[in-house]
């Protein structure tokens, strides 16, 4: 990877917001990688009949939609718009959890594919109980905890609606979308999504060579057109950095 955003810690990315360079590389490459992700997707646009109710032409199209709300994500939080990028991550795994249940050898998907292409909802449960029954508990846990944390921002928890909120004195709130200015958007909800954006996008990658939309040696050929050649190296240490220093170097203290 170049940018270190790829693969950062999105509670790591909050407590430490001002890798605004690294950011912005990560924007660029992510931007390169997804329209490329969607050019190889648009190979097989117009090869599928209306009347297809196979398995491929589901995956397919779940791909697309998932690519296509990357996009979406991207442009947002490029933007500052970090409340509503929120909401649409979970979407993004929901999408191809269930592309990714529709390519499996499940006994029971050939009947959740005929009800999809009925136009019935599949919940997400269906994927995470075939998780939970082939993968194994540490693995399905995983799959829990991604769930989990990604619907505290759907739901509109408390701290996910507190991260559009500044504090001025007397630890009052004051809401950062009364100003126009989105350079008044606090840069610590911004930093989290684009972690999070990240992680989301290197799940999207993993999952099309999982379910045999793309091959490795061309999913590493894109990534090897999106990725700089320069790296931009961190500002600021982290909290956990800062740690040990101290202890390798007591006396400093």
């Amino acid at each position: 990877m170049t940018s270190f955003i790829w693969g950062r810690s999105p509670q790591e990315a909050y407590e430490n917001p001002y890798e605004y360079e690294a950011q912005d590389q990560f924007a660029r490459e992510a931007e390169v990688l997804v329209s490329e992700l969607f050019e190889f997707l648009m190979k097989k646009n117009g090869k599928y009949p209306r009347d297809d109710r196979s398995s491929e032409k589901a995956v397919w199209m779940l791909f697309v939609d998932g690519v296509e709300t990357i996009k979406d994500c991207l442009e947002l939080v490029n933007s500052r718009r970090h409340r509503l990028a929120c909401r649409l991550f979970r979407d993004v795994i929901e999408t191809i959890d269930l592309a990714t249940y529709f390519s499996s050898s499940d006994k029971d998907k050939d009947s959740h594919l005929n009800n999809w292409y009925n136009n019935k909802v599949i919940p997400n449960r269906v994927f995470r109980n075939f998780i939970a029954n082939t993968a194994g508990e540490s693995i399905s846990r995983a799959y829990r905890n991604i769930y989990s944390d990604l619907s505290r921002l759907n739901h509109r928890t408390y701290r996910s609606l507190a991260y559009s909120y500044l504090l001025r004195k007397q630890e009052f709130l004051v809401y950062e979308g009364e100003y126009k200015n989105r350079q008044l958007t606090l840069p610590q909800p911004v930093a989290m999504c684009y972690a999070l954006l990240a992680d989301v996008i290197l799940k999207y990658s993993d999952r099309m060579l999982e379910c045999s939309l793309i091959t490795f040696d061309e999913v590493s050929c894109i990534w090897s057109k999106a990725l700089e050649n320069e790296i931009v190296p961190r500002r600021f240490m982290t909290r956990d950095d800062y740690k040990r220093m101290f202890e390798n170097n007591p006396g400093r203290n």
